[in-house]
């Protein structure tokens, strides 16, 4: 018997290996279509963040119809409310008006407390914490805001600032959404309210929802109520660029792109160019006020220029 090792043939029409030009066409190949896809993709997970965000501000704005139900139509105070017959209150400027947790030493009036929107999660109107942070805002921020860190002040050496979840009563507690300004809007043309709060001798008269109430809103279709962060120019690019979720009073969310918007610059003359200045800057909560009647309808950009 032959028992020597023979070589083993290849019959014919065997497999064979591919070369290494088939291989590099295929991976560039591969490539191309990678790049050719990904901004697709990229429109299709920027959509589905839109997408939760508005059910985000859906949840807040049907949380907010049942807290008013149950408090005779008035708002929640806000950080710095003020002695009962003192000064308008300073923190219901609407920049301002992302806090849900007051704890830093400046505001002592309510140390330890939910205000705003936050006191729709203390009474259990909103159960889930990440309904208050929109996932596009998160993602381009960069930060945390769901962790069990020790919150501390910020600047401390190897440390992280605090504003983010979970609240604690030496931090703020911040969201990424904004409410209306609750004081002054003293427009003319802001038909949404109802006639019986505005004098018939003063049309102009200051409107001022934290002591009339929610009800003396009459067209709450026409009334934004909240939205992604626009109270200042980086607040509106960590967002839905080139627009931001808007809830209104009825309960219906829409996404509200800038009119002014233009892709050759990448900027807008109301969200993102618009000439909110510095918080001590007296215009720049008037300029704010005024984009939300942008928003609605009543006033035309650019900002500033009112009716």
């Amino acid at each position: 018997m032959d028992t020597r090792i023979r070589p083993i043939r290849r019959r014919a029409g065997g497999r064979r290996a591919f070369t290494l030009v088939e291989l590099l066409v295929v991976v560039g190949i591969i490539a191309l279509l990678v790049t050719i896809l990904m901004p697709a993709l990229g429109r299709a997970m920027e959509l589905t963040r839109r997408t939760i965000c508005k059910t985000n501000l859906h949840t807040m704005g049907r949380a907010w119809h049942l807290y008013f139900r149950d408090n005779d139509d008035k708002l929640p105070e806000m950080a710095n409310p003020g002695p009962a017959n003192g000064p308008e209150i300073p923190d219901c400027i609407s920049r301002f008006a992302f806090i849900i947790y007051s704890g830093s030493p400046q505001h002592n009036t309510h140390r330890g407390a939910y205000v705003n929107a936050g006191v729709l999660f203390e009474q259990k109107l909103i159960g889930d914490e990440r309904t208050y942070v929109c996932p596009t805002s998160k993602k381009n921020n960069g930060g945390v805001w769901f962790d069990n860190l020790p919150k501390v002040p910020a600047g401390s050496p190897g440390t992280r600032g605090g504003g983010w979840w979970p609240v604690n009563r030496r931090m703020g507690t911040y969201m990424t959404y904004n409410r209306r300004r609750m004081l002054n809007y003293d427009d003319p043309d802001m038909s949404y309210f109802h006639w019986s709060v505005i004098p018939p001798n003063r049309p102009n008269a200051e409107i001022m929802l934290f002591y009339t109430g929610m009800n003396a809103i009459s067209n709450a279709a026409d009334f934004s109520w909240m939205a992604d962060r626009f109270d200042s120019p980086g607040w509106a690019m960590l967002s839905h660029v080139p627009g931001v979720n808007v809830v209104f009073y009825d309960g219906h969310v829409t996404y509200w792109e800038d009119p002014t918007w233009s892709d050759a610059t990448g900027t807008g003359k109301v969200l993102y160019d618009n000439g909110l200045g510095s918080w001590s800057d007296p215009y720049s909560n008037w300029y704010h006020d005024d984009i939300w009647m942008i928003i609605d309808g009543y006033h035309q950009p650019p900002v500033g220029q009112g009716a």
